[in-house]
């Protein structure tokens, strides 16, 4: 990774769409070039996916909640994970420190439809659980610098 790499990649971030050729103009690059790097960055990982930022209420899932869960040794928390995924519901499941260790990221239609959710959620994961439902977002899809940008 070199400086236009972190140059292509925070214009990405930007914007996901963004033309080649546009990254290339700011860059002050060709557009073949953008290309190859791009098509690097994605070889080699740097790059996971183009994603689209959604807006969840207006699909019809206002309801935003983040659930921890314990394990109780009953199984690894890859494999819980992976049985947890089977409700569509679950956006994320991350392994953290602390009383909890599973915190998972929800999306419902309503309160009784995150009810519903956490039945399903407590059924896998019969163990300890703490719900915390999201009443306003402020800060949200944040990056923070890429090294090129701190030195």
């Amino acid at each position: 990774m070199d400086d236009l790499d972190y140059q292509i990649i925070t214009h990405l971030i930007d914007d996901g769409r963004m033309p080649y050729a546009q990254i290339a103009s700011h860059v002050g690059v060709s557009t073949a070039t953008v290309h190859q790097r791009v098509k690097r960055l994605r070889e080699s990982d740097y790059i996971q996916s183009f994603t689209v930022d959604v807006n969840w209420d207006a699909l019809g899932y206002p309801v935003d909640a983040f659930i921890s869960i314990r394990d109780n040794g009953t199984q690894g928390l890859a494999e819980l994970s992976e049985n947890l995924r089977s409700i569509p519901f679950v956006r994320s499941s991350a392994a953290v420190t602390g009383e909890f260790d599973l915190l998972l990221h929800v999306k419902a239609r309503s309160s009784s439809h995150l009810g519903e959710i956490l039945d399903e959620i407590r059924r896998i994961a019969p163990g300890p659980s703490r719900t915390l439902v999201t009443l306003s977002t402020y800060i949200s899809g944040q990056v923070p610098p890429l090294p090129a940008e701190e030195q």
